[in-house]
């Protein structure tokens, strides 16, 4: 069989296959400290906006109960995370409730070499992987590198901006695409579970396109089905395992055959930049 084409089967079948832990990352803050054209996150988009500890601690034990302290991944993002004054402790409550698993600090570094020692600390006992994502901007990532590893905290680089670019899915707004096609051809397709108030939406878009209908008056709809409710009496792992590898209604509204690689860059936060 032609590598191509098995290639394209492997990938068709991860995205439709139930994956066998729980994965989920969570954005602590909505806004940031940079202003990234075509945001995934649509943080230019975003007014200040801090995740609620107390809700997180709730949202985290619930998940917790369901997957019995296992996980695959938990990305602790934003927006920036360390924009967040509690950032610390929910580094550690992560880790309280999910002993097995990784858990990546994602920070594109700006205020790193800025946070306090027990921050350091905590991500060093608590076995948090730092993995910030490189941009053109000046931060000295090789001294954030060598500071983690002098400490011994786990640390890989989680993207590379100044070498890669930005890889983004347009916005339809009409919202004629087919949901099945939509999601059979997203890089997002059971990659990208986010947790957001008590909810776990298959992909940031999902998430957080209240931003963008604020900032451009529009009102892409979000409907019961594109979500799951954790608090769900009858929920089960396996229900969400299964909702990550399926198409939601609100993939209608994403162009996932418009996947474009552009150059990192200041965002003008107009409408065409996610559209």
């Amino acid at each position: 069989m032609d590598n191509t084409i098995e290639r394209t089967i492997r990938t068709l079948m991860m995205r439709t296959t139930p994956r066998p832990a729980l994965f989920f990352d969570v954005e602590v803050v909505e806004h940031c400290n940079l202003n990234c054209r075509c945001c995934g996150s649509m943080a230019p988009l975003a007014g200040e906006e801090y995740l609620d500890f107390e809700e997180y601690k709730k949202d985290l034990t619930r998940l917790s109960e369901l997957s019995g302290g296992v996980v695959h991944h938990i990305n602790i993002l934003g927006g920036e995370p360390l924009l967040h004054p509690m950032i610390t402790q929910i580094l550690l409550f992560a880790r309280e409730k999910f002993s097995v698993g990784d858990i990546r600090l994602v920070t594109n570094g700006i205020l790193l070499m800025q946070m306090k020692q027990d921050f350091w600390e905590a991500l060093r006992t608590a076995k948090i992987h730092l993995a910030p994502t490189k941009y053109p901007i000046r931060v000295d990532y090789n001294a954030i590198r060598r500071k983690a590893e002098s400490m011994g905290i786990q640390f890989s680089w989680f993207g590379d901006v100044q070498e890669w670019g930005w890889l983004h899915n347009k916005i339809d707004i009409t919202g004629q695409r087919n949901e099945n096609h939509s999601f059979m051809h997203c890089t997002n397709a059971n990659e990208c579970g986010v947790l957001s108030h008590g909810k776990l939406y298959p992909c940031p878009k999902v998430a957080k396109i209240r931003h963008f209908n604020r900032k451009f008056g529009l009102d892409l709809p979000v409907t019961l089905r594109d979500y799951i409710d954790i608090y769900r009496e009858d929920l089960t792992l396996n229900d969400i395992m299964q909702f990550y590898c399926h198409s939601v209604p609100f993939c209608r509204f994403c162009n996932t055959f418009a996947c474009y690689q552009t150059n990192w860059g200041i965002s003008e936060k107009k409408i065409e930049e996610w559209t």
